[in-house]
């Protein structure tokens, strides 16, 4: 097993002796029933459940993929990953990834008129595509930072979600830890490391990106969680706030080699005040 350890400390906002914790964060497994990917996912239960966190994360693209429509084929891969992801023995609580959804691609079967368009199945399966939830005095924000124009995905936070954010955020304690979690990365360095042809856009990747950190400016960020690239990186920004990319589970392309690093996920430990975590590989 590939490890590297990292340590960050903060006093975390009402944690009390004995409110210690741990999660994992796992993104981008890109789950399909076959056997490549079911066993290296079997891998990686097994390597979670020695861990035994509290809870996992997941970063979106849990499946792969329903963007092309075919509503048997993306029931049965929904339907894999819900009684997969049971093998986990923790509650699990999902991001929405662009591999989910359903039917935006020109060549589906489906159109928009379809129930389970865009979003429409991943809730049906998975619920919610944005929801806060609080453990042991941490506020977790995990949110759908995906739209669709021209028959393809976008980075984009809708107008409804983004005032439910700020509500919800209203009734956050200003000095309490705060952990955010999305599918495309807010705040990378992907693009400098390997430019687009010609040279990268400069844009960010979630086009109102500003404005959804504009809305935390306020609270003590201190976690940014990405997925989406299949790489790992952590940007601590200005001193505040670690914008993690996980990696992924499914490798990159997915299933296939180590461009960006081995397979893996992220261990996180808060504990006496402090956070640290291990990017674990769980082949080998």
């Amino acid at each position: 097993m590939l490890l590297f350890a990292f340590l960050f400390g903060f006093t975390a906002y009402g944690q009390k002796k004995g409110d210690d914790f741990s999660f994992v964060f796992l993104t981008d497994i890109h789950l399909r029933p076959d056997s490549v990917a079911a066993n290296a996912f079997s891998k990686a239960v097994r390597k979670v459940r020695e861990i035994d966190p509290d809870f996992v994360l997941s970063g979106g693209d849990q499946v792969f993929d329903v963007m092309r429509g075919n509503q048997a084929k993306g029931d049965s891969l929904f339907r894999f990953y819900v009684e997969q992801s049971k093998r986990f023995g923790k509650p699990v609580y999902n991001t929405v990834g662009n591999h989910e959804l359903f039917g935006i691609y020109k060549e589906s079967p489906e159109d928009s008129n379809h129930p389970d368009y865009k979003t429409g199945m991943y809730e049906r399966y998975l619920g919610a595509t944005y929801y806060t939830f609080r453990h042991k005095g941490w506020h977790f924000f995990v949110l759908n930072v995906l739209d669709v124009e021209n028959q393809a995905y976008i980075g984009n936070v809708d107008d409804r979600q983004m005032s439910w954010l700020k509500e919800e955020l209203s009734r956050v304690p200003a000095d309490a830890p705060v952990v955010l979690v999305v599918h495309i990365p807010l705040v990378t360095a992907y693009g400098d490391i390997y430019p687009a042809a010609g040279g990268g856009s400069g844009k960010p990747l979630v086009r109102n990106r500003d404005a959804l950190l504009e809305a935390f400016k306020n609270h003590r960020l201190k976690l940014v969680l990405q997925g989406h690239l299949h790489w790992f990186e952590d940007l601590n920004i200005e001193g505040k706030t670690h914008f993690i990319t996980g990696g992924a589970v499914a490798g990159r392309p997915s299933w296939k080699g180590e461009r960006h690093g081995p397979r893996g996920f992220l261990r996180f430990d808060i504990k006496n005040g402090e956070a640290t975590y291990e990017f674990i590989a769980y082949e080998g």
